[in-house]
C-alpha cells in the first residue's frame, strides 16, 4: 500500500476521470445525436442527462457508504463511468446513447461527493486550501480536456472514448494501492440536503451560483458575445478565457486561503463576480479590459466554490462529510439542470444583458447568505 501522503493525489485522480468523462461525453453524444437526425428538443434533453444522473445519484452516496466502504464505492463508480464510455462504442441506437450519457452521469455524481469528501478528509486543515484547490483545477483543465480529444480526433471514430477509457486506469491503480479510510462510513446520517441548507446556506449558495455560473457559461455565453457584436470564433474564445481563469486561479486562491480568513475570502470572490457581471454590459466594447475581466471572473467564480468545498472540510466531521459533500453534489445537478433555462429565459425577458443580471441575482443572493456563519468541526458531533 501507498503511504498516506499519496491519497490527496489519488483524490484528485478520481476527479480528473470525472472531467474527462464528462467533458468528452456531453459535446459527443450531442454531435451523434445531430448528425443522425435528432430534434433539437431532443438534443437539448439529452444535454441535461448528465446532471440528472448527478444528481440522482449523489444522494445514494450516503446509504453506499454504510454497506461498502467508500473505496469499494469509488472502484465501483469508477467501473460504471468506463463501461458506460464503452457501451458507447458497441451501438448506435439513440435510446442506449441517452441511458449511457445517464450513467456516465451518475457514475460522476458518486465519483464527485466522495472525492470531494475523500479530498477534505485526508489534507490537514493548514493545506486544505491548496488541496482542494488542485481537486477543483484539475477537474476544470480535464473537463475542457474533453472537447479538446474530440477536436483532436474527431467524433466519428472509437478513439477518443477508448483514450479517456483508458483514463480511467491511473486512478484505478492509485486507488487500489492507497488505504482510503474515510471515517464515519457507517454512522447514520444526521441531516438531510434541508438539514445541510440550514447549518450552511453560504455553502448550498455558493454551489448552487457556482453550479448556475458554469452551465450558462458553456450553454449562452458564446451567445452573449455575438450579441454584442463579436464573431463566432471570438465569442467562443471568451468562453475559454472564463475557463482559463477558472482552471488558472485556483491554486493561488487555495495558497491565500490558507493564509487568510476563509469566510472573508469566500465572500470576496462573490464580490467580484456581482462587480464584473454587473460591469460586463460596459466591458464588452473595451477588449483591452474585457480579456483580463473574464480571466478574472471565471477564477472568482470557480473560488466561491473551491472555498465552499474548504468549508465543509472545516465544518463536518465523519458520516456528516460525507452527507455534506452528497448534498453539495445534489444542489450542484440541480444548479446544472435549473442553470440554461433560466439564463434562456432571462435573455428572453432582458435582452441582451439578462444573462449577466441573472449571474448577478444568483451572486447576490449568495452574499446575502453569508451573513450565517458555517460551523466547524463537526455540526453534529456524536
Amino acid at each position: 500500500m501507498l503511504s498516506r501522503r499519496w491519497e490527496p493525489v489519488a483524490a484528485v485522480s478520481t476527479v480528473a476521470v470525472v472531467g474527462l468523462a464528462t467533458g468528452l461525453a456531453i459535446p459527443l453524444v450531442s454531435l451523434r445525436l445531430a448528425a443522425a437526425g435528432a430534434s433539437s428538443a431532443v438534443v437539448g434533453a439529452a444535454a441535461a442527462l448528465p446532471a440528472l444522473g448527478i444528481l440522482c445519484a449523489a444522494p445514494l452516496t450516503g446509504p453506499l457508504t454504510r454497506r461498502w466502504t467508500v473505496k469499494t464505492v469509488l472502484l465501483g463508480a469508477l467501473a460504471l463511468s468506463a463501461l458506460s464510455l464503452l457501451l458507447l462504442t458497441t451501438t448506435a441506437d439513440l435510446t442506449a446513447w441517452l441511458v449511457l450519457r445517464f450513467t456516465v452521469g451518475a457514475a460522476a455524481g458518486i465519483l464527485l461527493a466522495l472525492g470531494e469528501t475523500w479530498i477534505n478528509e485526508v489534507a490537514a486543515d493548514g493545506v486544505r486550501g491548496r488541496w482542494v484547490a488542485v481537486y477543483t483545477s484539475v477537474f476544470t483543465l480535464c473537463q475542457v480536456s474533453g472537447p479538446g480529444l474530440l477536436a483532436w480526433l474527431g467524433s466519428g471514430g472509437s478513439v477518443p472514448i477508448l483514450v479517456t477509457v483508458a483514463a480511467h486506469l491511473p486512478g484505478v491503480l492509485l486507488l487500489a494501492l492507497t488505504r482510503c479510510e474515510v471515517g464515519g462510513g457507517h454512522q447514520q446520517r444526521s441531516f438531510g440536503l434541508l438539514g445541510f441548507a440550514r447549518r450552511a446556506p453560504v455553502i448550498v449558495l455558493a454551489v448552487l451560483m457556482f453550479s448556475f455560473f458554469d452551465s450558462v457559461v458553456l450553454a449562452l455565453f458564446p451567445l452573449y458575445g455575438m450579441a454584442y457584436g463579436h464573431p463566432e470564433q471570438v465569442a467562443v474564445l471568451l468562453v475559454g478565457a472564463v475557463f482559463a481563469g477558472d482552471a488558472l486561479l485556483q491554486v493561488p486562491l487555495g495558497w491565500l486561503a490558507d493564509r487568510v480568513d476563509r469566510g472573508r475570502l469566500h465572500l470576496a470572490c462573490g464580490v467580484v463576480v456581482l462587480l464584473l457581471a454587473l460591469g460586463l454590459p460596459v466591458l464588452m466594447a473595451h477588449p483591452v479590459l474585457l480579456w483580463p475581466a473574464l480571466v478574472l471572473l471565471g477564477g472568482a467564480a470557480g473560488g466561491v466554490y473551491t472555498l465552499g468545498l474548504v468549508r465543509i472540510g472545516e465544518g463536518f466531521r465523519g458520516a456528516d462529510l460525507v452527507t455534506a459533500n452528497a448534498c453539495a453534489t445534489t444542489v450542484w445537478g440541480l444548479g446544472s439542470l435549473a442553470g440554461p433555462p433560466l439564463g434562456g429565459l432571462a435573455v428572453e425577458l432582458l435582452r441582451p444583458d439578462g444573462l449577466m443580471l441573472a449571474l448577478a441575482a444568483v451572486t447576490g443572493l449568495f452574499l446575502l447568505s453569508g451573513r450565517i456563519s458555517v460551523p466547524r468541526h463537526g455540526v453534529s458531533a456524536r
